[in-house]
């Protein structure tokens, strides 16, 4: 499994919090009796979380990140979706069910976020461990040491070995035992 601060795992996680932040905000507008907000400023305001969800998935994202991310976007999509609704006016007031509502869809959603990068992150983990211990596994352990005996003194040639016959002796005098 690739890390999950690239490649595929990147993009699929930045996309799931991306997705999560606008369905929320279009499910809570259209729950309270609103229709669902398709604009070119929304779509593009989509986009554009999409491309800072992704940016912001390059590593390990805690509850506190996630929650900042879905907040800041609740706040703005809100803004995009309630200036149909009133008139073409962006400044609608909310009421205090209204974002009493979006602040807890927002911590629910931040903390099951939360829980599933870390469990992306720990899979991910478990899969390095799994791969190191295959290779260990993999290479043959190492074969008994040497004999000491290969390290040992060359033995002194023997005098008899030496041929009787043939040139004569050419090197320093031998010892006599």
């Amino acid at each position: 499994m690739p890390s999950p601060g690239r490649g595929l795992p990147r993009l699929v996680r930045g996309a799931v919090l991306a997705v999560f932040c606008l369905l929320m905000s279009m499910g809570a507008h259209v729950a309270a009796g609103g229709r669902p907000p398709l604009s070119p400023g929304l779509l593009l305001c989509a986009g554009l979380l999409a491309v800072i969800c992704v940016a912001a998935a390059d590593r390990r994202r805690g509850f506190a990140g996630i929650v900042a991310v879905a907040g800041v976007s609740q706040v703005v999509f809100h803004l995009l979706s309630a200036g149909g609704e009133h008139g073409g006016s962006p400044v609608a007031t909310p009421g205090a069910t209204m974002v009493l509502t979006h602040v807890v869809a927002t911590v629910v959603i931040g903390a099951a976020l939360a829980c599933g990068e870390r469990l992306v992150w720990s899979l991910a983990s478990l899969c390095g461990v799994v791969r190191a211990l295959r290779l260990v596994r993999c290479c043959p352990p190492p074969g008994p040491a040497p004999a000491a005996a290969a390290f040992a003194a060359p033995r002194p040639v023997r005098r008899w070995i030496l041929a009787r016959s043939g040139p004569a002796w050419r090197g320093p005098p031998v010892l006599s035992n």
